[in-house]
C-alpha cells in the first residue's frame, strides 16, 4: 500500500481533530502515531490545486470532509506545499498540524506560519508559500477562495536561531501560538514522550540565559525568550521536570530585577505561557525530591497564584507516601491561596478528589468551607459523606477550642457549655438531619462521632437520645453498636452537660449502655489523674 495517501489522510484527520475535537487527546495521539509510522516509508509532499489535495503531485481522490478542511486551511494560510522528510520528527508534524488548525491571519501571505516554524525550529518539514508578488497570468486557485492566481513560490527553510532578528511576527514578543504549543505539549507529554527526537535548540538553558541577560532591546529579548520556550517544550517532552522548573524559576527571578518595562512585560507573557497546569504539577512534584531547591520551587508556585495552589492540591491528593503528603500539606499551609482551590475541588466529579479535598480542609480547619461540606452530607457516595462529617467535626472542634481559651465570661451560656457560632450550629443541625436519613452503619458511626467532637448542647442531647433505652412496647430501639458509639461520643464532648448525661446513662436499662458509660467515665477520671 502506498504510504503517501495514507500519510495524507492521517494528517488531514489530525488537523480536523485539532480543529473540531481539541480535547480528544487519545485520538490525536493515535493519528500522530500512524503519521510517524507512515513517514518512515518515505517522504511526502502535500499541496493544493484548485480545491483538490495533492499528494506527491497527484490528486488524493476522495479524502472526505477532513481533506476538504485541510485544503481550506492550506489556502487560508497561503501554503502551496508542505514537504515532510523520511522520517519526520513527530514534534514537527504536530507543530505544523497545530499551526494549520489555527485561524489564518488575513493578508499576511503566510508570514505568520514562517515565524512560528522558525521560532520552533522545525527541521524535518519544509513549507512553500504562495507569493503575493505573482503575475496575474498564472491562474489556478479557485476565485471563491479569494485569489485567482498561483504566483511564484517562495520556499521557506528555517534559519538558525541566532540569525533571526525578530523571533516573532511583529518583533514585540514571543509569538502567541508558541505559548499555545508549549501548553499543549505539556498537557500531551505522552504524545512526545513516546517518540525520540534529535531536534533541539542550539545551546543549554544556561547559555540561553546568558544571552538573555545580555540583551538590551525588546526584539533581542523576544528571540531569546522564544528559545527558552522551545527548551521548555523539549524538557517537558523528555520528562526533564528539573530543567523546566529551573528555567521557570530563572525567568521569575530575573523578572523582578528588570528595569526595562517593555522587556519585563515580555518576561511576564513568557512566564504565563510556560506556567500552565501540567508544568506546575511537575514543579510541585519536585518539592519532596529536591529539598535544596524547595524555596525556589515555592517561588514559582507562589508566582502562579491560583494555578500554583491547584497544582499543590492535586499533588497532595495523589501523594504516594506520607512523607510527600507532609511536604505538600506544609506547602499548602504556607500558600494560603490553596484553600480556595480545595473548596472548589469539593465540586469535582471524581469521588476520591472530593473526599481528599474534604479531609484536607478538615485538617487545615478551614471554617469558610463549612457550607460546602454541609452540602456533601447528602452526597450519593458514602465515603464522601463520612469525610465531610469528619471535616465538619474538626473545624467545629477547633472553633470550640479557640472560644474556650478566651475570656471566661464569653464562654458561659448559662449551663457551662461553649456557645456555638452560627456556622457551628448549622453544622450540628446538618449532621443531625443527615443522621436521620443515613442508612449506612459506618457513616452513622462517623456522624455520631462528629456530634461528639462538636460538643454543643444540642449535639449532646441528640447523642443521649440515640444512646438511651426507649420506654414502651412501641419504642424505637437503635442498633446496639450505634448506641454504644453514641455513649463514647458523649465522652468526647468535654462539657458539663455531657458529664451529667453520662451519669444518667449509668442507670439505663441496657447493660451494654451502662457498661459503656462506666467505661467512659473511668477513662476520663484516669486521664484527669494522669500528670501532664
Amino acid at each position: 500500500m502506498d504510504h503517501a495517501p495514507t500519510f495524507a489522510r492521517h494528517f488531514a484527520r489530525l488537523v480536523w481533530q485539532l480543529l473540531n475535537e481539541s480535547d480528544a487527546y487519545d485520538l490525536q495521539l493515535a493519528s500522530l502515531q500512524l503519521l510517524v509510522g507512515a513517514s518512515r516509508a518515505g517522504g511526502v509532499t502535500l499541496g493544493v490545486t484548485g480545491q483538490a489535495l495533492l499528494v506527491n503531485g497527484a490528486p488524493l481522490g476522495d479524502g472526505g470532509p477532513e481533506a476538504e478542511d485541510l485544503v481550506a486551511q492550506l489556502i487560508g494560510h497561503s501554503i502551496q506545499h508542505i514537504a515532510f522528510d523520511q522520517p519526520s520528527s513527530p514534534a514537527d508534524v504536530l507543530v505544523v498540524a497545530r499551526i494549520l488548525a489555527t485561524a489564518p491571519i488575513a493578508g499576511d501571505g503566510g508570514r505568520s506560519v514562517v515565524a512560528r516554524l522558525e521560532s520552533l525550529e522545525a527541521r524535518t518539514v519544509r513549507v512553500s508559500l504562495v507569493s503575493v508578488e505573482a503575475p496575474p497570468a498564472r491562474t489556478s486557485v479557485s476565485p471563491s477562495i479569494g485569489t485567482d492566481v498561483i504566483p511564484d513560490i517562495a520556499v521557506f527553510a528555517p534559519a538558525a536561531r541566532a540569525g533571526n532578528g525578530t523571533g516573532a511576527p511583529n518583533g514585540h514578543g514571543p509569538d502567541p501560538d508558541v505559548g499555545a504549543n508549549i501548553a499543549t505539549t505539556a498537557r500531551l507529554n505522552e504524545m512526545f514522550g513516546i517518540f525520540s527526537s534529535s531536534q533541539g535548540v542550539d545551546g543549554s538553558p544556561a547559555t540561553v540565559f546568558q544571552h538573555l541577560d545580555a540583551v538590551t532591546t525588546p526584539r533581542d529579548a523576544a528571540r531569546e525568550l522564544d528559545a527558552l520556550l522551545k527548551l521548555v517544550a523539549e524538557g517537558s517532552a523528555r520528562a526533564r521536570h528539573d530543567v523546566v522548573a529551573d528555567i521557570l524559576y530563572g525567568l521569575i527571578a530575573r523578572e523582578t530585577a528588570l528595569q526595562d518595562e517593555a522587556i519585563r512585560r515580555q518576561y511576564g507573557v513568557a512566564i504565563r505561557r510556560i506556567a500552565v497546569a501540567p508544568i506546575l504539577r511537575s514543579v510541585a512534584a519536585l518539592l519532596p525530591r529536591r529539598r535544596d531547591r524547595y524555596d525556589e520551587y515555592m517561588t514559582v508556585i507562589a508566582r502562579s497564584e491560583e494555578a500554583g495552589a491547584e497544582a499543590l492540591a492535586e499533588s497532595l491528593i495523589a501523594a504516594p507516601t506520607i512523607g510527600d503528603r507532609r511536604v505538600y500539606y506544609d506547602a499548602l499551609i504556607r500558600l494560603r491561596t490553596g484553600v480556595r482551590t480545595l473548596i472548589h475541588m469539593l465540586g469535582d466529579s471524581r469521588w476520591y478528589v472530593v473526599r481528599n479535598a474534604a479531609e484536607l480542609l478538615g485538617e487545615l480547619k478551614v471554617a469558610e468551607a463549612e457550607v460546602e461540606l454541609m452540602r456533601l452530607l447528602e452526597h450519593d457516595d458514602d465515603r464522601i459523606r463520612a469525610a465531610a462529617a469528619n471535616a465538619l467535626a474538626r473545624i467545629g472542634s477547633a472553633r470550640r477550642g479557640r472560644v474556650s481559651r478566651g475570656a471566661p465570661a464569653a464562654t458561659d451560656n448559662g449551663n457551662g457549655d461553649v456557645p456555638a457560632s452560627s456556622n457551628g450550629q448549622r453544622s450540628v443541625n446538618s449532621i443531625i438531619k443527615a443522621l436521620e436519613k443515613e442508612s449506612d452503619s459506618r457513616v452513622q458511626v462517623t456522624l455520631v462521632a462528629a456530634l461528639g467532637q462538636l460538643g454543643t448542647a444540642q449535639a449532646v442531647d441528640k447523642l443521649v437520645e440515640i444512646a438511651r433505652t426507649e420506654r414502651g412496647l412501641l419504642a424505637r430501639q437503635r442498633p446496639m453498636p450505634f448506641r454504644v458509639a453514641a455513649v463514647h461520643a458523649i465522652g468526647q464532648a468535654k462539657s458539663p452537660n455531657a458529664q451529667q448525661a453520662l451519669q444518667a446513662l449509668l442507670r439505663d436499662k441496657s447493660p451494654a449502655v451502662r457498661g459503656a458509660a462506666s467505661w467512659v467515665i473511668l477513662g476520663k477520671r484516669d486521664a484527669a489523674a494522669t500528670p501532664a
